[in-house]
């Protein structure tokens, strides 16, 4: 083990944080939980707050809060100056004005401490062209797969598909679903959420018009999700319930412009739903939830959060693999289809950084790597990140440790490693422990 680095930490508000992914996903059926994350790889999540934490049992009340606070289904995250938004929708009938398309937002100053969603608005959005609705009565139509996005120029947009959704009416596999888009300008946050929760977004909302795809002749679209990237706009959308495709647009006021849009990417990945696209550290990684029930006749019945990554958009796409969500203690989280962007901007990431040591993962120290010696313990930072509740393989060594979640070494001890459902045996040295052993006979 090497001495120490004799590394000095920054001041929060001098240090250069290195980029990040955040993503927000919720947790499963049974628990409705919104719960945001951090990475480092593009597929090791740590948690590093709850944003909604929901009573259980399938119910999306927010534990402790008033009745009427939900937490968000298929949530979104997204930040604009100084606050992180996370957002979803659904539709509702509205006394007086009928059906209409409700937006959720939440924000936060801190990732810790989030308002109670909230569209901002009275009376919601009635869209510009009505939805198929396949002869609901009331002229009632479905959402499915909200999706907010701020762009660069400071304007959120928001992505949604309305229409007829089977499964709500009993009619699994039978969608007739379109996307929509509306565009939502002056968003601020209504107060500081940590003194007033409920207090109101304030913003002003567009028209909610349809999205005019090339593509005319399908009509099962859902999980419309938004990313930018060289001012160029790219919608990541699942056609026909399986098949997950980009398309992209220079200009998303065309967006009802069948003529402005170029098909990138006509199958990313097949057999998963609520994609979400963004690049990080020069590649794209792809965020899709597993159907359960696919292949049909050969599903296994669970879903969670996968990722596929490539250098290009338009091919290459490699890797599909389960990302693993845990909290700071090393323990799983079970996770379902949300959003997942790249963090660059100063401001952005030492909030993100700040909610990362308040869940108790440490401090950043720049320029830290490897072996790292404070008051007499040993730890490992990767890039100025320490180790906490991860197994890492040292090849000077050539051994593998563990690392508690306050980041010493762990020795002599037998640890579970959530992430690979096995118990692992560890030595005076802090040295995995191979082959058989008779400890407890």
């Amino acid at each position: 083990m090497a001495a120490s680095l004799g590394v000095q930490v920054a001041s929060a508000a001098e240090t250069d944080y290195p980029d990040m992914e955040v993503g927000v996903f919720w947790n499963s059926d049974s628990d409705r939980s919104d719960t945001v994350y951090m990475s480092y790889n593009g597929a090791d999540f740590q948690q590093i707050s709850t944003a909604y934490k929901a009573d259980g049992n399938g119910s999306a009340h927010v534990s402790g809060k008033p009745n009427y606070v939900n937490a968000i289904h298929d949530p979104s995250i997204t930040y604009k100056d100084g606050t992180f938004w996370i957002l979803g929708g659904y539709v509702q009938k509205q006394q007086n004005l009928g059906w209409r398309f409700t937006p959720m937002m939440g924000y936060s100053k801190d990732l810790v401490n989030w308002s109670y969603p909230n569209s901002g608005s009275p009376t919601n959005l009635a869209p510009s062209v009505m939805p198929y609705t396949n002869g609901l009565k009331d002229g009632q139509y479905d959402s499915a797969g909200t999706d907010g996005f701020v762009d660069s120029h400071g304007d959120m947009w928001i992505v949604t598909t309305l229409g007829y959704y089977g499964d709500f009416h009993g009619n699994a596999q039978k969608d007739y679903m379109y996307p929509y888009i509306v565009k939502v300008s002056g968003l601020q946050p209504g107060a500081d959420p940590a003194v007033d929760p409920g207090a109101q977004p304030k913003l002003s909302y567009g028209s909610l018009n349809p999205i005019k795809l090339p593509d005319t002749k399908t009509s099962n679209w859902l999980d419309p999700s938004l990313f930018e990237k060289d001012g160029v706009y790219y919608l990541s959308i699942k056609k026909n319930g399986v098949t997950n495709q980009i398309y992209s647009i220079g200009d998303l006021s065309q967006a009802g412009n069948p003529k402005a849009w170029r098909l990138v990417n006509d199958n990313v990945v097949t057999g998963y739903e609520g994609p979400s696209l963004t690049y990080y550290n020069g590649q794209y990684f792809f965020y899709t939830d597993k159907l359960k029930d696919y292949p049909y006749g050969k599903a296994d019945g669970t879903a969670g959060t996968f990722v596929t990554q490539s250098s290009s958009l338009a091919s290459g796409w490699h890797s599909t693999r389960r990302i693993t969500t845990t909290n700071v203690d090393g323990r799983s989280i079970p996770n379902r289809h949300g959003t997942v962007v790249t963090v660059t901007d100063p401001v952005a990431k030492r909030i993100v950084w700040n909610a990362r040591i308040h869940a108790g993962y440490g401090e950043y120290k720049p320029g830290a790597n490897g072996w790292v010696t404070e008051s007499g313990k040993h730890y490992w930072y990767d890039n100025g990140v320490k180790a906490v509740s991860k197994e890492v393989y040292d090849p000077a060594s050539d051994a593998w440790y563990w690392f508690d979640k306050d980041g010493s070494l762990a020795v002599n001890k037998d640890v579970y490693i959530p992430a690979g459902s096995k118990w692992v045996r560890y030595d005076k040295n802090g040295h995995m422990i191979k082959g058989e052993d008779y400890r407890y006979g």
